[in-house]
């Protein structure tokens, strides 16, 4: 008797199959920091409208302030003034951003040096 599946047919779905599962796994431990942490009010997509924070698509080496589109508040651009979104001033900022910007509209501070590592590789990562 023959089988009902051929051997292209099974290795078509097996290839389907572990695409999908591949794809799932595919998420990074930074994406899926982000998207936990972040994304409430910030994107990362190009071309994505502004949420309640500015979109951060290839924020390393940006001027801190001058996101076209963003209104940033005025004691963020006198804490910020003058300065590029480097690693180190993103470890700063995400360690407690009221100690570089008193007043500033964003709240999330995290204490966890590896959890801010991770979410800055990622955010270095998005071009």
């Amino acid at each position: 008797m023959r089988a009902a599946w051929s051997t292209p047919a099974m290795l078509a779905a097996a290839l389907i199959f572990g695409a999908a599962a591949s794809a799932a796994q595919a998420q990074s431990a930074g994406e899926k920091l982000f998207k936990q942490q972040c994304a409430a009010c910030h994107a990362v997509a190009k071309d994505v409208p502004m949420g309640m924070g500015p979109n951060l698509a290839g924020i390393v080496g940006k001027d801190a302030g001058k996101m076209e589109g963003y209104r940033y508040s005025a004691e963020f651009i006198k804490g910020l003034d003058g300065q590029k979104w480097t690693p180190e001033l993103l470890e700063a900022w995400l360690t407690n951003p009221q100690n570089l910007a008193q007043g500033t509209y964003m709240m999330y501070k995290q204490n966890d040096a590896s959890v801010r590592k991770t979410i800055i590789e990622y955010l270095q990562s998005i071009k």
